[in-house]
């Protein structure tokens, strides 16, 4: 099972720490700040929030909240909380339902920054995504959430090359709602994906690591929780490449050995899997992390098929690493 994932800031996605009580000159207050400028307000029992979101504006305007416009100056954002956990609550049917209010300032570039709105459906987006038109598709996508459910389903055949575009158009959507400063939407794709993985959903999500860490690639820093809890899907055999994939391109970014402990004992057992892909791919992720394993020629002249620029390649091993 994944490690419980932490609440993170509604406005940047970073963790969050958990509110404190704080002395304030507006009485006792549970709050907590984030490096972005946000600040989060908790009312524990779900009875009082008036009250807290009345502490929050106050928090962020001590000058006095007949300065606060919300949706012009500041905006706010909430989200079932519980504080004794601190976890964000999912299930209404959860005995302990406080909430969270987070308050920001508008910058201008917040205000301004924005894309044009374009409605299609799935059959054009199919269209869109066939044609590599990632500049519409990002552009539409900032409207019609439904994009992620779109993705996710025309990722699951690789033999495909429409999957395999789809895996690079959640990453290039990503940058796009990281540049909007809108992370919400990628971590509750997030957790769908994850869920895809558990027995619960039947196991379905074969590419949902890929299409995990093609978000992460968007802005590691924001997601670097995810990254562990990313790895700990090999267990999983029918998950096994889709995250040996993931982690070989997040190693391009990011320094996975930050996040990750890994065992040279259990590198060396997958150089030796029944299956030809995980030795090949075990094989780039150990050369990739400059592990100090011995691979074989054998290994190294495994064909694998890499995916660049619309086209499905099909490469032994020591050449795909630049591609992947």
């Amino acid at each position: 099972m994944p490690k419980r994932e932490l609440p993170t800031c509604l406005f940047c996605g970073r963790v969050i720490n958990p509110p404190e009580e704080k002395h304030t000159d507006f009485g006792n207050i549970i709050f907590g700040t984030c490096p972005c400028g946000a600040l989060y307000v908790c009312e524990p029992t779900g009875h009082n929030q008036g009250e807290a979101l009345t502490d929050a504006l106050f928090l962020a305007s001590p000058e006095g909240i007949e300065n606060i416009d919300l949706g012009v100056n500041y905006e706010i954002r909430e989200r079932d909380y519980d504080l004794k956990t601190h976890q964000y609550i999912y299930m209404k049917t959860y005995p302990f339902q406080g909430r969270l209010f987070f308050i920001k300032k508008l910058t201008v570039d917040s205000k301004t920054k924005s894309y044009e709105k374009i409605n299609i459906n799935k059959k054009d987006f199919i269209s869109l995504l066939e044609n590599m038109d990632f500049e519409t598709i990002e552009k539409a996508s900032l409207h019609n959430q439904n994009i992620f459910s779109w993705l996710i389903s025309l990722s699951y055949d690789k033999e495909k090359e429409i999957s395999w575009k789809a895996i690079d158009a959640m990453g290039k959507i990503a940058k796009a709602y990281v540049s909007v400063k809108n992370i919400e939407p990628l971590r509750n794709t997030i957790r769908k994906l994850l869920w895809s993985m558990t027995d619960e959903s039947g196991g379905i999500g074969w590419r949902s690591a890929e299409l995990i860490g093609e978000i992460i690639m968007a802005d590691p820093e924001l997601f670097q929780d995810i990254i562990p809890i990313l790895w700990s899907q090999r267990e999983e055999e029918s998950f096994l490449e889709s995250v040996l994939r993931a982690m070989i391109k997040l190693s391009n970014k990011v320094e996975l050995s930050n996040y990750i402990k890994f065992e040279d004992a259990e590198l060396e057992n997958l150089l030796k899997h029944e299956r030809d892909d995980i030795k090949a791919l075990t094989a780039i992720l150990i050369d990739k992390t400059k592990r100090n394993i011995d691979v074989s020629e054998e290994i190294k002249n495994i064909i694998i098929p890499v995916y660049k620029k619309g086209r499905i390649m099909r490469l032994k091993a020591e050449k795909a690493e630049k591609f992947l």
